[in-house]
């Protein structure tokens, strides 16, 4: 069932069943706001630590906003200029969805349709959101309306709640990660280090499918090394035995990035598995990388995201 709530001083729709409650906010992004496990009384999501949203716009800064909750960044992380057939755009900091308001499509018991036409790139984005028990499914469809192909990056920007006894798990296959910022523990950018453990830079054991604690004022990012191997990844919650998951097309998101603050960014302790479709975080590196997705006139890229959480 749904229901349309206030919450944070912003109209969400909250859909609910047995086992979870979710809230979404088409105003913002068609931002998934909360994933409460009512049986395990577990809430997933890193949430806003402000009393109410602040309306963000075009080309705000990400992370003067609440930084929280499932957001979709597209067309990059990174902001960046683009050149299209002569003509330049700036692509905004992690990306437009998540500052742009989505009209509301449709609506059933347990399922939510979003859409948004963009005003700086020939595109229409939307969204399918349904609940089953443990599961939501997230069904993208992103179409290139206009007769200029584009360059684009999309990226589940998912932040979840971090705990000192979770456990991450990449794809099966992955043997190695590159460091994507400068790190005092991987330190340089391109590093690479051998995945689930490797060495920081004293030496010591460092342990990349744990986090360390609220206090380490810490950050990481990095990817898994290459294309993965399967379109799977985890968290799983000792303490709550419960398993955060991710499921979809390898062939149309082959990287994986990894995202933690451990009280470094903002005092915020949480991270993000996520998966995308290019290499990484910007056009201009992506492009360098030989590892950039072109959406061609006309083209629609469609792929589905699977969320578990038992």
């Amino acid at each position: 069932m749904f229901k349309e709530v206030l919450f944070k001083g912003v109209k969400t729709l909250e859909f609910e069943n047995d086992i979870l409650r979710v809230k979404i906010i088409p105003s913002i992004g068609g931002k998934i706001a909360s994933i409460y496990h009512k049986v395990k009384d577990f809430e997933l999501l890193f949430q806003n630590k402000e009393d109410n949203y602040k309306k963000p716009e075009l080309y705000s800064k990400f992370e003067e906003y609440d930084a929280a909750g499932f957001d979709d960044a597209f067309p990059t992380i990174d902001q960046c200029k683009v050149e299209i057939e002569g003509k330049k755009v700036i692509y905004p900091d992690h990306g437009e969805i998540w500052t742009s308001e989505f009209n509301l499509d449709l609506v059933t018991e347990n399922s939510i349709t979003l859409s948004f036409k963009s005003s700086i790139l020939p595109y229409i984005y939307t969204k399918k959101i349904s609940i089953d028990k443990e599961t939501i499914d997230i069904n993208y469809f992103i179409k290139n309306i206009g007769e200029d192909d584009f360059p684009c990056i999309w990226t589940a920007h998912y932040l979840v709640n971090c705990e000192e006894d979770m456990e991450i798990n990449f794809p099966e296959g992955t043997k190695e990660v590159v460091n994507v910022q400068k790190s005092s523990m991987l330190g340089n950018v391109n590093e690479i280090h051998t995945y689930p453990e490797t060495k920081d830079l004293n030496g010591k054991d460092y342990c990349l499918n744990r986090v360390l604690n609220i206090n380490s004022s810490h950050t990481e990012k990095y990817y898994a090394n290459k294309k993965v191997e399967e379109g799977y990844c985890s968290i799983y919650y000792r303490s709550k035995d419960i398993r955060y998951s991710l499921s979809y097309d390898r062939d149309i998101l082959p990287y994986l990035g990894f995202w933690v603050t451990e009280g470094g960014f903002r005092g915020d302790y949480n991270c993000a598995l996520e998966p995308t479709n290019g290499y990484y975080d910007s056009i201009q590196i992506a492009s360098k990388e030989d590892k950039l997705f072109i959406l061609k006139s006309g083209q629609e890229l469609e792929f589905t995201m699977t969320i578990g959480l038992s």
